[in-house]
C-alpha cells in the first residue's frame, strides 16, 4: 500500500517567471513499484485518482496538474466535471480541492450543493466541507443541510457554519432548533456556534436554556458556555435556574455566571445562597455520625439521596468559584465563603479558599 509524503524543496518543473507547476507530472520508482507524484497536491498513490488510470506508470495529463495556488478556470471546471467520475475517492478530491478554492471557484458551487446528494457518505461530507468556504453565499444552503437526514451531513453544516462567524446569523433561528438534534454532535455543534454569536445571538437565550437543562451533559455545558458568551442578555435567565429544582442545572447556571466574571455581579446575592444551600444539613448528618449512628439513618431535616447530596456539592463549589470569578463585585460573599472553608465537600473548601485570593487580591 502507497503512503503520501508532500513534494518538498524546489522542483525543476517549475517555470522561471511564476510558482505555477508546468502542467507535467514527475514518475519516480520506489524499488519494484512505480509511484505517480501528483505536482497538484503534492500526493503519491498507485494510481492516479483523476485520470483513473491503474497501477502501471502514467503521465498525467495536462489538464490534471493544478497550480499550487489558486487554480485556472480551466482547472476548476475539470474539478466541477470530477464531481460526476466514477469513484467516491475522486469525487471528494474533487470537493476538497474545490474547498480550498474557496470563492476563486464560485462556479462550482452549485454542484456542490447538488453533491450533498451523492450517495456516497464521505464525498456528501466533503461536499458540505467545501461549502463553508464560500462565505455568506453558502449560508441559505447550509440552512437546508440541518435538516438533511443524514447527521453527517447535519454535523458538518453546522461546522461550516462555524467557520463563518457572524456572516453565519441568519442561521440563527434554524441552529435554535438544531439544539434539539437527534444527534449530539450536532446539537452540541449547534450550541458551539450560538454562543460564538455572543451578544447578537441574545434571541437564542430561550432555546439555550432549555438545552442546558436537558439530559446530554456535553450539551449541557455548551449551552452555559454559550449563555455566557451571550452576557448580560443572559444573566436573568441563569439567575434564575440557579434557583432550579435539579442540582445539576443549579450548577451549570452557575458555571455560566463564573465564566461571566465581573460582569455576572447582579448574581452574587443567588450565587451566595446556593453556596449556602444544605451546608447546615451536612453538618447534621457529620454530627449524627460522629455520636456512632449508621450512615443508613437519615437525620431530621436531610431528605436528599447521596446522589443528589454529591450533585448539590458540586453546584455549590461551582457556585464558590463563580462568586471568585467575579472578584471584588461579590464581596459580599465573603463571611459565606469563610464558613464554606469548614464545609465537609473538600471541593467546597478548596473553592471557597479560591473564592477569598481573588475577591480579596483586588480589594
Amino acid at each position: 500500500m502507497f503512503g503520501f509524503f508532500p513534494i518538498t524543496g524546489s522542483s525543476p518543473l517549475q517555470n522561471n517567471t511564476s510558482t505555477t507547476l508546468l502542467a507535467t507530472s514527475k514518475i519516480a520508482s520506489e524499488g519494484t513499484d512505480k509511484i505517480i507524484i501528483h505536482p497538484s497536491s503534492g500526493l503519491r498513490s498507485g494510481k492516479c485518482d483523476l485520470c483513473f488510470k491503474s497501477n502501471e506508470v502514467q503521465t498525467l495529463s495536462t489538464s490534471h496538474s493544478f497550480d499550487v495556488g489558486i487554480m485556472t478556470p480551466d482547472q476548476i471546471a475539470e474539478l466541477i466535471r470530477g464531481l460526476n467520475q466514477p469513484t467516491p475517492s475522486a469525487r471528494v478530491r474533487c470537493a476538497k480541492e474545490l474547498g480550498k478554492q474557496g470563492m476563486a471557484a464560485k462556479n462550482a458551487f452549485p454542484f456542490l450543493v447538488a453533491a450533498v446528494q451523492d450517495p456516497e457518505q464521505v464525498v456528501r461530507e466533503a461536499a458540505v466541507q467545501a461549502l463553508g468556504t464560500f462565505g455568506s453565499a453558502s449560508v441559505p444552503s447550509l440552512i437546508e443541510f440541518l435538516a438533511h437526514t443524514d447527521k453527517y451531513v447535519r454535523r458538518n453544516a453546522v461546522w461550516s457554519l462555524n467557520k463563518l462567524g457572524q456572516h453565519a446569523l441568519p442561521a440563527l433561528s434554524t441552529l435554535c432548533q438544531a439544539l434539539r438534534d437527534a444527534d449530539p454532535r450536532t446539537a452540541s455543534g449547534a450550541a458551539q456556534v450560538l454562543g460564538n454569536f455572543g451578544v447578537a445571538a441574545v434571541s437564542a437565550v430561550p432555546a439555550l436554556v432549555e438545552a442546558m437543562r436537558g439530559t446530554n451533559v456535553v450539551l449541557c455545558r455548551l449551552a452555559a458556555k454559550a449563555l455566557s458568551q451571550i452576557g448580560r442578555g443572559a444573566l436573568p435567565s441563569l439567575i434564575l435556574h440557579l434557583k432550579h429544582h435539579d442540582p445539576f442545572v443549579r450548577g451549570e447556571a452557575a458555571m455560566a455566571l463564573g465564566w461571566m466574571g465581573p460582569d455576572a455581579e447582579e448574581a452574587v446575592p443567588s450565587l451566595i445562597e446556593l453556596l449556602g444551600e444544605g451546608r447546615h444539613r451536612q453538618y447534621a448528618r457529620a454530627q449524627y455520625q460522629e455520636f456512632g449512628h449508621s450512615d443508613t439513618i437519615t437525620p431530621v431535616g436531610v431528605k436528599q439521596s447521596s446522589t443528589n447530596q454529591n450533585t448539590l456539592d458540586v453546584a455549590r463549589s461551582i457556585a464558590a468559584q463563580a462568586l471568585g470569578r467575579i472578584g471584588p463585585g461579590a464581596i459580599a460573599a465573603v463571611p459565606e465563603l469563610i464558613a464554606a472553608v469548614e464545609d465537609p465537600c473538600e471541593q467546597v473548601r478548596f473553592n471557597a479558599e479560591f473564592a477569598l485570593r481573588q475577591i480579596q487580591m483586588h480589594d
